[in-house]
């Protein structure tokens, strides 16, 4: 009698994720730097009712648009970054109605986002819209030279759902409104990193978590990205470990992230059930 032999682990799905902060009130404990958190609808199979990152899965069409908008600044990120952003800030603007970028040269402002958010986010939304064509009609260009490498991060291989996710780090645009699509997206919030950290309670995915933590360890923007600047980038493949009660997951100590307590994390989806 042989053994069965294992199945092949689902191929994980690139995608990418932005972690987009600001500097908003002082807080004695957690210093000035917030970040813009979006609540998934409870209903959606993966992830519902988490907090989240803003992203999503890569459209093979928008890393054709970016490798041929950006041939002259491929050489300033690494390769496992490259072709990600434009997605990246399109899911941006898809589910907080954030642009990211400039409009004619211009910085956007609020009144300048909501005709954009007005003229385009529908369609986007009902996918009558294409990235290439929002930008051909707007007049708005991507900012690509303040989408900063943040983390990488591939779903771990006894999971039915896989993502290669590549987490970027932006700074929030002046002015600029953030509000829910009303799909995907319930809610949208400014956070204390460290405060959400602290007080989530199964709303956080590991990874979430992991990432904000980390980033929490500055007080500011300009904190966030000189410590960003001193960190190499090492890709986590979380290994999951199974104990008599509960399942731990391990993750390289060179990658840089403290211990968090794992029991107050959630997966994304049930892990038994898929």
């Amino acid at each position: 009698m042989t053994d069965t032999p294992a199945s092949a682990p689902v191929k994980a799905k690139d995608s990418a994720s932005v972690l987009i902060i600001r500097d908003g009130a002082v807080h004695d404990r957690y210093g000035a730097l917030q970040i813009l958190m979006v609540k998934r609808h409870q209903k959606i199979r993966f992830a519902g009712g988490a907090y989240v990152f803003p992203g999503g899965k890569l459209d093979p069409a928008d890393r054709a648009l970016e490798e041929q908008d950006q041939k002259d600044a491929a050489a300033d990120i690494s390769a496992e970054f490259r072709g990600l952003r434009y997605a990246a800030l399109r899911e941006v603007f898809e589910e907080t109605g954030l642009v990211i970028g400039t409009q004619a040269g211009q910085a956007i402002n609020e009144a300048g986002r909501a005709a954009l958010d007005r003229d385009y986010r529908q369609a986007f939304l009902d996918g009558s819209l294409t990235l290439a064509d929002f930008l051909a009609q707007s007049g708005v260009t991507l900012d690509m030279g303040d989408c900063y490498p943040f983390a990488h991060w591939i779903t771990p291989e006894v999971y039915p759902v896989r993502f290669d996710t590549r987490f970027y780090l932006t700074v929030a645009p002046a002015g600029q409104m953030p509000s829910p699509d009303g799909h995907e997206i319930t809610e949208v919030q400014w956070m204390y990193p460290m405060n959400l950290v602290e007080e989530s309670d199964g709303v956080l995915m590991f990874p979430t978590m992991m990432n904000l933590k980390m980033l929490g360890q500055a007080r500011s923007v300009a904190e966030a990205l000189d410590l960003l600047g001193q960190r190499e980038i090492v890709t986590v493949t979380p290994e999951v470990i199974e104990g008599d009660k509960v399942s731990f997951r391990k993750i390289p100590a060179a990658a840089g992230y403290e211990d968090v307590d794992q029991t107050r994390t959630r997966t994304a989806i049930d892990l038994k059930n898929g």
